[in-house]
């Protein structure tokens, strides 16, 4: 992947460095938080979601961008990060759901 003199090519690398950049902030910042902080509304929930959502869009461009350049060897190492991405990111939003039902039923009224 490389910031090529073609404009789509060019385009999907800073849509990939940049939603990879974005995750590696907020990861960092949910990181130094506590877990509590990242179940409540508001920016520790944003931060969150955009950990999850970054994958979604970064993984599919560096796909595009590995066909168009006819690299076949990146080509499958980015079509099974996507498939882990497509079956983890699920899994960590239901985890999520379940541990803020949790954590709403054992909350003191």
């Amino acid at each position: 992947m490389l910031f090529s003199p073609s404009p789509l090519i060019a385009t999907l690398s800073w849509i990939v460095a940049l939603a990879l950049g974005a995750k590696l902030v907020a990861t960092i910042i949910l990181l130094s938080v506590g877990k509590g902080m990242r179940d409540r509304p508001g920016w520790g929930a944003m931060l969150w979601w955009l950990t999850k959502i970054t994958p979604v869009i970064a993984v599919p461009c560096a796909i595009l961008i590995a066909w168009l350049q006819g690299l076949t060897g990146p080509l499958w190492l980015f079509v099974a990060l996507m498939l882990f991405v497509l079956v983890a990111v699920p899994l960590k939003i239901r985890g999520r759901r379940t541990r803020i039902a949790r954590q709403a039923r054992h909350a003191p009224s």
